[in-house]
């Protein structure tokens, strides 16, 4: 594993992503890590029913998950340069950003879930089927 140069660990900053950045970095010492968080696509307007607005934009969320995702990235000597905030879906961002920043290893999580709930609940196969380069999933409980 150590022909490796660059990783793309994809987190969810809920569940394991200490659990990942440190069976990663034990994979390597000398490939250059970044880390991608892709959030859902924001939902706008106006709530007539409840006459509140609740207009969200993606400024505001990322003023909300950069610091957790910093944070994680301090905590294993990851630069702010290498942390990613995207919106859509999850598989085709990590794609995305796999192909630009030339990724040999995409690593993500295993919520080890069964049956329907695996189903429903697909992103890790889904980065598996569509990627161009090595993945490994880490499962994180």
């Amino acid at each position: 594993m150590t022909g490796y140069k660059h990783i793309l660990i994809a987190v969810d900053l809920e569940v394991g992503g200490t659990q990942l950045l440190t069976k990663a970095q034990a994979l390597t010492d000398t490939a250059q890590i970044h880390l991608i968080h892709v959030e859902d696509h924001p939902v706008t307007g106006y709530g007539d029913a409840t006459g509140h607005n609740h207009s969200v934009n993606e400024v505001q969320i990322r003023q909300t998950i950069y610091p957790k995702l910093a944070a994680l990235a301090d905590s294993h000597n990851i630069p702010h340069q290498n942390l990613h905030i995207t919106f859509g879906d999850p598989a085709h961002e990590v794609h995305q950003l796999a192909k630009l920043l030339d990724i040999d290893l995409i690593i993500t999580g295993s919520h080890g879930k069964h049956g329907l709930k695996h189903l429903l609940s697909s992103t890790s196969s889904s980065i598996h089927s569509g990627a161009k380069c090595d993945v490994l999933s880490i499962y994180t409980g």
